[in-house]
């Protein structure tokens, strides 16, 4: 049952690729389950898809961290450890509904034995939450309580805040139903998605969506100003290239969208190891949860010397060299420290106008000497007509900019270069 339990979580998991009083839930009273750190725990909740519900491959036993709990999918307070989203031991029906909605060759009987399965081991894989708790205690001595609410393969349609009063029987009245019962008042919002909007039919509504999702969070929370750190898309490993531009498109909303909100900030995963053709792996999401952590540590509680989302700022044609020698120089916004590469600096293209042809092509990227939070691209020929710049474009880039606290440099793009 383990090998027809790993199956289905991975074909269901890679799925289809303010201040206003808090609305009323269905369903009754909700029971509050205060944590049993005490009032002044922070808490913080996850929502999302698989790669916020964790993939990553465990490969160690974690030890429990006696400030760190999680109030477990089935409505009990426990000692958190990964897997934090125990997706068949869920309480709330959204979970199976889904499931089954999703894999409709998927039986009652394969349903109750992976249950059962589940019941003696936890199924699940590690994602970022862990890291970012233990960071969080880390930095601060603080208590810290996770409220799991991911569930893969979901998209914007299936996190609708339209359907709150359908309480636990939607993944978003779920969520808020999960807030109230821990109490209310959370620390923050952590949210990783957008795989499964990454289409045609969906793209151009994917910003206005989850600007809803988080105004409505809000809103229900009775919390205005609600701190909500998103991730940013990873990469996906797959032969059909065909939906290369829509995947390219999230990203982009995902990198601009953060200034249209207070308290909104993203953070990216482009450059992070997989565990398989589209979930960050274990050691990525550790590294993901420290970086979704220094924002934190910045921005929500006010710290100094932690990390802050970098940015393309700007780009400046520079004097060539000669007739084969042309220099851009690329600055970047919240870099702390320089930026930096491990190896030769990778992942940055130019696109032409015309569909037919390429761009002048990048032959080399250095560090740039004098300015600590900028690049040098390295070109073939003089721009002659608008180019597009892009950064870590495509399905399945490599990246590798960070800065000095490992905070990565987002994918970006198009930007338009115009000639001198």
């Amino acid at each position: 049952m383990k090998t027809a339990r790993s199956v289905l979580a991975f074909t269901f998991l890679v799925g289809s690729i303010l201040g206003q009083s808090p609305r009323a839930t269905a369903g009754g009273d909700v029971p509050v389950l205060p944590c049993p750190l005490g009032p002044d725990a922070d808490l913080w909740v996850l929502a999302g898809q698989s790669n916020m519900e964790g993939h990553g491959v465990i490969t160690r036993q974690y030890t429990p961290n006696p400030k760190i709990v999680m109030l477990d999918l089935s409505n009990e307070w426990m000692p958190a450890v990964p897997p934090i989203h125990r997706v068949y031991t869920a309480a709330a029906p959204v979970f199976k509904k889904t499931v089954m909605q999703k894999n409709p060759t998927l039986t009652e009987e394969t349903w109750d034995k992976i249950v059962a399965d589940a019941r003696k081991r936890p199924a699940g894989g590690a994602g970022l939450e862990f890291s970012f708790a233990t960071s969080i205690v880390g930095a601060t001595g603080h208590f810290v309580g996770l409220i799991p609410c991911a569930l893969g393969s979901t998209s914007m349609a299936d996190w609708d805040p339209a359907s709150l009063a359908l309480g636990e029987r939607s993944l978003y009245g779920n969520m808020i139903r999960r807030i109230r019962m821990a109490g209310g008042r959370i620390k923050g919002l952590l949210w990783y998605q957008g795989e499964s909007d990454a289409s045609p039919a969906t793209v151009k509504m994917f910003q206005a969506a989850f600007l809803d999702l988080v105004d409505s969070v809000r809103r229900d929370t009775g919390i205005a100003d609600l701190p909500v750190i998103y991730v940013q898309i990873s990469r996906v490993c797959l032969e059909n290239q065909s939906g290369a531009l829509e995947w390219e498109q999230v990203r982009e909303i995902q990198r601009t969208m953060a200034g249209l909100r207070p308290n909104l900030w993203v953070v990216p995963a482009i450059d992070l190891p997989l565990d398989d053709l589209i979930h960050v792996g274990t050691a990525g999401h550790e590294q993901l949860g420290r970086r979704v952590a220094e924002v934190a540590l910045t921005h929500v509680y006010g710290l100094r010397g932690h990390g802050t989302p970098i940015d393309f700022k700007s780009c400046e044609i520079l004097p060539p060299l000669d007739v084969l020698h042309h220099r851009l120089r690329v600055t970047f916004t919240g870099v702390t420290g320089h930026v930096q590469a491990a190896g030769r600096p990778a992942g940055f293209e130019f696109r032409s106008e015309d569909p037919k042809k390429d761009g002048p092509m990048i032959y080399k990227v250095e560090i740039d000497p004098d300015q600590p939070d900028s690049v040098i691209l390295w070109y073939s020929k003089a721009l002659t007509a608008p180019t597009k710049l892009y950064y870590g474009a495509g399905l399945n880039t490599y990246v590798n900019l960070t800065d000095s606290l490992d905070m990565a440099v987002p994918a970006f793009g198009p930007i338009e270069v115009q000639p001198k």
